[in-house]
C-alpha cells in the first residue's frame, strides 16, 4: 500500500459501527405499519427505532469510508490538480456488510454467541474499511492492476458479506415482493463492486451487476417454498452468487467457453446437493 492507513480514525470509525450494532439490540420500542398494495396483494412495512438505526449505521459505514478514503495521497492528489474522483463504489462493501452484520447479530438469541458475533464483527468491519483503502490505492494511484493476494482476499471478503445478506434477507421470512428486490439489489451492487476493475467503468459495472443480480433475486421467491434454514437458504444464494459472478468474469477476460460453464455448472450441482444434505 502507497498511502498510509489512518489506524486511529480506523479505530474511531469501527468502534462506532459497534456501538451503534449493539443499541440496536436493545431498541424494543413498537413500530408503525405501513400497508402497501403492490399488484393487487397487500404488503406491510414496519418502520421503528430500529430502522432509523439501521440507516444510522448505513450512514456512519458511508461517512466513515469516506473519512478514510479522503487522507488517501492518491485522492489528495487528484483534488489539488482540480480533478474529482467519486469514491461511492467503496461504500458497497462495508455498507452492506455492516448492515448484514448488524441484522444478523440483532437476531441471535444466546448472549455467547452474540459476544462471538461481536467479536467477529470487530474483526471484520476494519479489515472491510482497510480493504477497500487498499483498492484505492490501485484504482486511483498508480499501483496498476489488484495483486494476486489482495484480489484474492477482497473476492473472499465480498461473498461473505453476499453470504451474511442473504441469510438474513432470507432468515427473515420476508414476502417475495420484499425479499426480491432486497437481494436483487445486494447481489446487483456486489457484482459491481467486484467487476469494477475489470471493466473500468463505475456505470457499466453496474449495468453488469443489474444483469447479474437478477438470478439470485427470482431465486429467492423460489427458495421461499423449500424448508429451508436461513444457512441453507444463504449458502445457495452465495452458490449462485459465485457462478454468475465467475462466469461474468471470464467472460470479461476473454476465457469464456463451454467448458468453464460445465465446470462451473458441475460445481455449483455439488455444492448444492452438499448444502442440503450435509447442512440440513
Amino acid at each position: 500500500m502507497k498511502h498510509g492507513l489512518n489506524r486511529d480514525r480506523l479505530s474511531v470509525v469501527t468502534a462506532a459501527l459497534l456501538l451503534a450494532m449493539a443499541l440496536l439490540r436493545v431498541l424494543e420500542a413498537p413500530g408503525r405499519v405501513l400497508q402497501l398494495n403492490v399488484l393487487g396483494s397487500p404488503l406491510g412495512v414496519t418502520f421503528s427505532p430500529a430502522t432509523v438505526m439501521l440507516l444510522i449505521i448505513a450512514g456512519l459505514a458511508v461517512s466513515g469510508t469516506e473519512l478514510l478514503l479522503r487522507e488517501h495521497g492518491a485522492l489528495r492528489e487528484r483534488a489539488e490538480a482540480g480533478e474529482s474522483a467519486s469514491t461511492a463504489m467503496f461504500w458497497i462493501v462495508p455498507v452492506l456488510l455492516s448492515l448484514a452484520l448488524a441484522i444478523w447479530l440483532n437476531g441471535l438469541s444466546d448472549l455467547g454467541l452474540w459476544a462471538l458475533g461481536r467479536v467477529a464483527a470487530a474483526v471484520l468491519v476494519p479489515l472491510a474499511l482497510a480493504a477497500e483503502y487498499a483498492t484505492l490505492d490501485v484504482r486511483v494511484g498508480q499501483g496498476g492492476r489488484m495483486s494476486g493476494w489482495l484480489q484474492w482476499s477482497y473476492a473472499v471478503l465480498v461473498h461473505l458479506t453476499a453470504l451474511l445478506g442473504f441469510m438474513v434477507v432470507y432468515g427473515a421470512n420476508l414476502r417475495g415482493l420484499l425479499a426480491g428486490p432486497l437481494v436483487f439489489a445486494g447481489a446487483g451492487l456486489l457484482v459491481a463492486r467486484l467487476l469494477w476493475p475489470l471493466v473500468g467503468d463505475a456505470r457499466r459495472a453496474l449495468l453488469y451487476g443489474v444483469v447479474a443480480g437478477v438470478g439470485p433475486g427470482e431465486m429467492v421467491w423460489v427458495l421461499n417454498y423449500w424448508p429451508l434454514s436461513a444457512l441453507q437458504g444463504g449458502l445457495v444464494l452465495l452458490i449462485l452468487f459465485y457462478v454468475v459472478v465467475g462466469l461474468l468474469q471470464q467472460w470479461l477476460l476473454g476465457t469464456f467457453n463451454r467448458r468453464v460453464v460445465l465446470e462451473y455448472s458441475g460445481v455449483a450441482v455439488v455444492a448444492v446437493v452438499l448444502v442440503l444434505v450435509v447442512a440440513g
